[in-house]
C-alpha cells in the first residue's frame, strides 16, 4: 500500500526492531491477503494493524478476515483515522461499530477520540486503547519551489494574499463558509485543490470559481501526485482548513511540514494540535469568524508562525516517539 503515512510508520516501526509487513486493499488482493496472513502467521506474526476500514469492500469480507485472525490468534489493532468513513451510511456506522466492539485494541490520534467513538457508533464498550498523535510529514516530499516560481505555475498574481485549502474534495470541507468569508477580502484568493470525491460538491465549486476570480479551483480525478504537492503549499501564504466534521487531519501536519501556519475548526482532536504560536481556531460553520481569523492572520508574522509550525510539527508529531509508544502497546497486548 503506498501511503506515505504508511511507509513513515513503517519505517519507524522497523527502527524499533519490529518487523512489518504491507498487505494491500481486499478489494483485489483478498484471496492473496488471507494467504498471507497464514503465511506470515507460520512465520511468526501475530499482529494485524488496521488503518482505514474502506481497505474491506464489505462487511462479509472485514467479517471473514477477522474470523481468520481469531483462528490464526492474530491480534487485530484498529488505529482510528476515521470512526466512519466520510459521506457514511447508516451502514457504514453498522460496520465501524462492529469493527470496533470486536478488535483487540484502539490507536486514537486524540483524546477527543476516545469518547467521540462511543457516542458517533453509540456503544458503551470500552477499549484498551492508547493516544499517539499522527505523525509528521516534514521532508517528506519535494520543497524547492520558490513562492514566485509556484505561483507563475499555477497563474497566481504573485502579490495576492493567497489562503490553501487542500485535500479530498468533499462535503465536510466547508467550502462554502472559505468561499462566504472570501467575499469581502481585498486582494485575496482562495486556492482549492484536492481529488473528486464528492462530485455534487465538485460541480457547486465549479459554478462558483467561474463567476468569482477570487477562487481558484484545481481539482483531479486522482490523488495529487506527490511532486505536485510542493506547488501548492509553496504558493500558498496559509493554509485555511473549515472543517465541518472531521476525526484526524493528515492536511494540518503536511502544511505545518511545508511551514505554514493553519487556521482550522475548533473540532474534535484539532484542538490539541493548533495552538496561536502556529495558527488560528475558530468556530465550525461560521463565515464571519473565519473571514476575521484569514484578516487577522495577515497582520501577525506568519512567516515566523510558519517556521514555528515546522518545528513544533518535528516536536510533537514526532515518528520515533510514535513507534516506540505503539511497539510498547503491541508488546502489552502480546503478553496478554
Amino acid at each position: 500500500m503506498d501511503h506515505e503515512y504508511i511507509n513513515l510508520l513503517k519505517s519507524s516501526l522497523e527502527k524499533n526492531n519490529v518487523e512489518v509487513k504491507l498487505l494491500k486493499p481486499f478489494h483485489y488482493a483478498a484471496i492473496i491477503n488471507i494467504l498471507a496472513l497464514i503465511f506470515y502467521r507460520f512465520r511468526g506474526y501475530r499482529l494485524a494493524h488496521i488503518h482505514w476500514l474502506y481497505i474491506f469492500p464489505c462487511s462479509f469480507v472485514m467479517k471473514l478476515f477477522y474470523i481468520l485472525c481469531k483462528s490464526l490468534k492474530i491480534t487485530i489493532i484498529w488505529e482510528m483515522h476515521n470512526i466512519v468513513s466520510h459521506s457514511a451510511t447508516m451502514q457504514d456506522y453498522k460496520i465501524s461499530k462492529w469493527f470496533y466492539e470486536n478488535v483487540d485494541a484502539i490507536i486514537y490520534h486524540s483524546q477527543d477520540d476516545i469518547q467521540r467513538a462511543k457516542s458517533e457508533l453509540q456503544t458503551n464498550v470500552d477499549k484498551l486503547h492508547i493516544v499517539v498523535p499522527h505523525g509528521n510529514f516534514n521532508n517528506s516530499y519535494e520543497n524547492n519551489i520558490s513562492k514566485i516560481d509556484a505561483r507563475k505555475a499555477l497563474d497566481i498574481d504573485v502579490k495576492s494574499r493567497v489562503v490553501l485549502c487542500f485535500g479530498a474534495i468533499r462535503k465536510n470541507r466547508g467550502y462554502e463558509y472559505l468561499i462566504e468569508a472570501i467575499k469581502t477580502l481585498n486582494n485575496t484568493v482562495a486556492l482549492i485543490v484536492g481529488k473528486i470525491q464528492d462530485k455534487d460538491v465538485y460541480y457547486i465549486l465549479q459554478q462558483y470559481a467561474k463567476i468569482n476570480n477570487n477562487i481558484k479551483l484545481i481539482a483531479k480525478t486522482k490523488w495529487i501526485p506527490d511532486h505536485d504537492i510542493q506547488y501548492f503549499f509553496n504558493a500558498c501564504d496559509v493554509v485555511v482548513l473549515p472543517y465541518t466534521d472531521i476525526t484526524t487531519s493528515g492536511v494540518i501536519p503536511l502544511s505545518y511540514a511545508f511551514s505554514k501556519p493553519v487556521i482550522t475548526t475548533a473540532i474534535g482532536g484539532i484542538k490539541d494540535i493548533v495552538n496561536s504560536d502556529v495558527g488560528i481556531l475558530v468556530p465550525p460553520c461560521d463565515s464571519i469568524e473565519l473571514r476575521n481569523a484569514i484578516e487577522n492572520i495577515f497582520r501577525l508574522d506568519i512567516e515566523t508562525m510558519g517556521k514555528n509550525a515546522y518545528v513544533y510539527s518535528q516536536e510533537a508529531f514526532n515518528w520515533d516517539k510514535n513507534s516506540q509508544k505503539i511497539n510498547i502497546f503491541y508488546e502489552s497486548l502480546l503478553e496478554n
